[in-house]
């Protein structure tokens, strides 16, 4: 099983591994904090090598966050399985997508 990592750097967050029901659980609720308080944060889920429901639903989770601590969140490069993924739950359109 492969963790999740997480990086910020200069407002992006950047996410590689797994986002699935196994390893969403182990990050830690309080880095939240640090991450938005940026004022503006842009997801990169580039290196995201597997997602299931329960990863998409963090990314929910982190809207919620960011929205919580008045952080203006973004995601970028979402891949393609994620992207099915998306689609086959009915949530098109209520993540906000960066523009590249």
């Amino acid at each position: 099983m492969s963790k999740a990592n997480i990086v910020l750097n200069h407002g992006t967050l950047t996410v590689s591994g797994q986002l699935s029901r196994n390893t969403v659980a182990d990050i830690k609720n309080t880095e939240y904090v640090d991450w938005f308080v940026h004022g503006a944060v842009k997801v990169d889920l580039s290196n995201v090598s597997k997602a299931d429901t329960a990863g998409l639903a963090w990314l929910f989770y982190l809207l919620e966050q960011a929205a919580y601590y008045s952080c203006q969140l973004s995601f970028s490069n979402i891949p393609e399985k994620l992207t099915k993924l998306i689609t086959l739950s009915g949530v098109d359109g209520l993540l906000p997508i960066a523009c590249d």
